[in-house]
Order: structure tokens, then sequence, then C-alpha cells
């Protein structure tokens, strides 16, 4: 198990999402990046994002996480 300690920022991203029926629907996501500052984790959410997500949008919320440390699995899932 690896485990990365960082300042870590909660980011909510709202756009719309093409649903399985063809349907488009406005949804809010969250994601966590690491980053030394509020301005820096919004750069670095809307860089990450911007190659998953066609068309606009929108940085919807930014908080500090309230952990320091997360603990990744080197576990496949079943």
């Amino acid at each position: 198990m690896r485990s990365r300690t960082a300042q870590w920022f909660e980011c909510k991203i709202r756009y719309e999402k093409v649903q399985e029926d063809g349907l488009q629907k406005k949804v809010t996501e969250g994601y966590v990046v690491d980053a030394m500052s509020f301005t820096e984790a919004e750069e670095r959410i809307i860089e990450e994002m911007a190659s998953y997500i066609s068309g606009e949008f929108k940085v919807a919320d930014i908080k500090q996480a309230p952990y320091k440390e997360i603990f990744f699995s080197d576990e496949e899932m079943a």
C-alpha cells in the first residue's frame, strides 16, 4: 500500500453530462487534487478536467480537505 501526504483540496465541477438515454443533465461531481493554494487547486482541476469534459464546465466549489494523507491500495478491485 502506498500513501501520500500533501495539502488536499476537494473540488466540485458542474457541467452538462449526456445520460445513457441521450438526454443532457446538469451534474456536479467531486474530485480531490493536491495543491499549495486555492488558486493552484483551481488551475489543476481545470487543466485535468478539460480533457474529459466536452463543452463548458464550471468550478462550483473548492474547499480545503480535512485530511492530510491518502492511502492507495495496489490491490485490484473485483
